[in-house]
């Protein structure tokens, strides 16, 4: 364990320093719903089931940890009516508990066939997008999505994955060029449906569902379109789901002439058009796989430190991660969140998981990754094993000094960020000021 100053101005003087990790709270993940809240006294959750650690359901009274409290208290409030997954510590005593996050369940319904498709003739079609700009596009979906899951009820975000990616690129290419617009594929005999055709691409899961339209320009548009239809909303909002895929097709010939299906019953009730603007999302989950997501799938981030959300089975004790797949941090007490660093300089950054329904590991392991493009991150100064002496100050955006670092000078460390490993050393006759700019 490292320990990290930031956001503070502190001077080291005359002394060893040498950090070590403390003992280690096992989280309690447990379901429930809240009974009270008032932002100046704790909050009662009634825990109706416990996934993982020991507690009692029944009421609890807890709060909501310094660091969170920002972070969660409005949407706890705003969301109060719905079944939550909460993160909780015991502090000091087990009878006192912190709140250190939490996700809304929500609704665990998810259709495979909504009601009613939806579509629009009104918005403008001029552009041709080639294939690897429409994945920016179709990735734009996922992030909305996200984003949409977090703003309506605080709920975990989903994973992107490639053969619902497929999927759904199919299905939408199909739409386009083959003129018909349907959950069901009127191009193949058999017609197939949604779970037809993710397992065509390899994905079986538990959980599928779907949702399509036709004639919205852009992202941002056509999720409005689904989130004012109620079956679309359900599932996007849907606790059944972990993973997704989005597929965008443009079809610059577009004509009035598209097989148009208006209940889902898989037969055509007239033909109608020009949409040129083609649309699927595919959504499941697989009872075996636990997906890693990085800043809730953002294609792209500047900074080296990331939030994790870590999905997990209902029996997850441990977990670890990785960079590189090979050298692993220690296995620590599973929880959904989880602060990390990529690895310095810029580039496509995988983060590599593995869960455990055993202590250290010792249990059943479930293993994923995910990716996300670092850009204009910060190359930390890094010493290790060495001795700093005379006057020397040290500029960078991020310093780590981690192991074994002698400080025998008077040397003033200057940065956004400092990290202090094991066995820094700062004898009597030297000093080391750390200054957070």
């Amino acid at each position: 364990m490292l320990y990290v100053v930031k956001n503070l101005s502190l001077i080291v003087a005359g002394l060893l320093l040498f950090f070590q990790a403390g003992a280690q709270t096992n989280p309690i993940i447990a379901e429930g719903t809240i009974q009270s809240i008032d932002h100046q006294g704790p909050i009662i959750l009634h825990i109706a089931k416990v996934r993982s650690g020991n507690l009692d359901p029944g009421l609890l009274s807890v709060e909501i940890s310094a660091g969170s409290y920002d972070k969660l208290y409005p949407g706890l409030h705003r969301f109060r009516s719905q079944k939550w997954l909460v993160t909780l510590l015991a502090k000091g005593d087990s009878s006192k508990y912190e709140l250190t996050s939490a996700y809304g369940l929500g609704t665990d319904s998810s259709q495979e066939d909504p009601t009613t498709p939806i579509f629009t003739q009104e918005e403008l079609h001029n552009q041709r997008f080639s294939r690897a700009s429409t994945h920016a596009y179709e990735h734009t979906v996922v992030e909305l999505v996200n984003q949409i899951r977090w703003d309506t009820g605080m709920l975990p975000p989903l994973k992107e994955v490639d053969l619902l990616q497929l999927s759904s690129d199919n299905h939408s290419e199909s739409m386009g060029s083959k003129n018909f617009f349907s959950h069901c594929d009127w191009s193949v005999t058999p017609y197939t449906s949604p779970s037809d055709r993710m397992e065509a691409e390899g994905y079986y899961g538990n959980s599928y569902a779907e949702n399509i339209a036709a004639g919205y320009a852009t992202p941002t548009s056509v999720m409005q379109g689904w989130m004012s239809s109620s079956g679309h909303r359900a599932n996007i909002l849907s606790s059944s789901n972990r993973e997704i895929g989005v597929g965008y097709e443009y079809d610059s010939s577009d004509k009035g002439n598209v097989k148009f299906d208006s209940n889902s019953d898989c037969s055509s009730d007239g033909t109608s058009g020009p949409f040129y603007a083609y649309w699927t999302q595919n959504f499941g989950a697989r009872s075996t796989v636990y997906p890693i997501v990085i800043e809730r799938e953002l294609a792209m981030t500047n900074d080296r430190s990331v939030s994790l959300f870590l999905y997990g089975p209902g029996t997850a004790t441990s977990m670890r991660m990785s960079n590189d797949g090979t050298n692993w941090s220690g296995w620590i007490p599973y929880t959904m969140d989880y602060e990390w660093d990529l690895s310095s300089g810029d580039g496509l950054k995988t983060v590599y998981y593995e869960v455990s329904t055993g202590f250290e590991g010792s249990g059943t392991v479930y293993s994923a990754e995910d990716q996300i493009e670092l850009s204009g991150s910060c190359d930390p100064m890094v010493f290790s094993n060495t001795e700093l002496n005379g006057t020397q100050t040290y500029n960078s955006c991020e310093i780590i000094a981690d192991p074994n670092v002698m400080i025998s000078g008077d040397i003033i460390f200057q940065a956004g960020s400092v990290t202090l490993g094991e066995n820094v050393e700062v004898p009597e006759n030297a000093t080391l000021e750390i200054r957070i700019q």
